[in-house]
């Protein structure tokens, strides 16, 4: 399992670097920056000390969308709730839900800015929200210092292997796969997507264990498939006239 740290429009170079210096203490490699080139400055290179190739092979992205385009899982993290529901995961229930989906390839860790963390609409990238429980709510932590506790927890799943998929489930994307397979169900229901139970399907599925995505993966097959035997018939059926 590959795992890389996201870092949405950081505003200090010094946090960037720091956050370099925590990620390859714990064995990793894979930055990503979104919208801010605080990473190419001195500051971040001074800070790093003997981390500055995680630097310098950071990968920049303009929008969010295009950063974790490829990733299988995205988990977001975030100091305080907000209005929608979530399920609000400890670094250590993160690791967990990480371990017990062992199919996954490619995992992003979602930091926000220094200064306002992540908007709504940045967390709707997210398939599960993280947060770190404080003692106190202030002084909070800084971008290096989660950074550093996320990767810490997450070290244990450095180089966990991936295993055999089941028969035609898909060995990549398989959260993001089983949401728009559910998602096209639902619609064919005329489900709308505002509806709770919309909302819900897509939500928990993030929350599977990996043999439960492999048989929702199945079950949502054959019912895509009953569907599609169900509209042959209503669209050969013979109308009265």
């Amino acid at each position: 399992m590959d795992i890389c740290f996201i870092l949405m429009a950081p505003a200090r170079p010094e946090n960037v670097g720091a956050a370099a210096r925590a990620m390859k203490t714990m064995g990793f490699s894979q930055m990503r920056v979104v919208a801010s080139m605080v990473h190419t400055q001195p500051e971040a290179q001074w800070v790093a000390h003997g981390a500055q190739e995680i630097l310098s092979q950071a990968e920049s992205y303009d929008s969010l969308a295009e950063a974790v385009a490829d990733l299988d899982l995205i988990v977001a993290t975030t100091a305080r709730q907000r209005g929608q529901h979530h399920v609000y995961l400890t670094p250590d229930e993160v690791k967990t839900q990480l371990r017990n989906k062992s199919g996954l390839k490619r995992v992003g860790i979602l930091f926000g800015c220094e200064e306002s963390g992540l908007s709504n609409e940045q967390l709707s990238h997210a398939d599960l929200i993280s947060y770190l429980p404080l003692k106190v709510g202030y002084p909070s932590l800084n971008l290096g210092q989660a950074i550093m506790l996320y990767a810490y927890e997450l070290s244990e799943l450095i180089g966990s292997q991936v295993p055999a998929i089941a028969p035609s489930v898909p060995a990549e994307g398989q959260v993001h796969a089983l949401q728009a397979k559910i998602a096209d169900i639902l619609a064919k229901l005329a489900v709308d997507e505002d509806e709770k139970l919309h909302k819900w399907a897509i939500s928990s599925v993030s929350m599977l264990a990996q043999r439960d995505l492999n048989l929702l993966h199945l079950l949502c097959k054959d019912l895509s498939r009953a569907l599609g035997r169900q509209e042959e018939i209503d669209s050969t059926e013979v109308k009265p006239v």
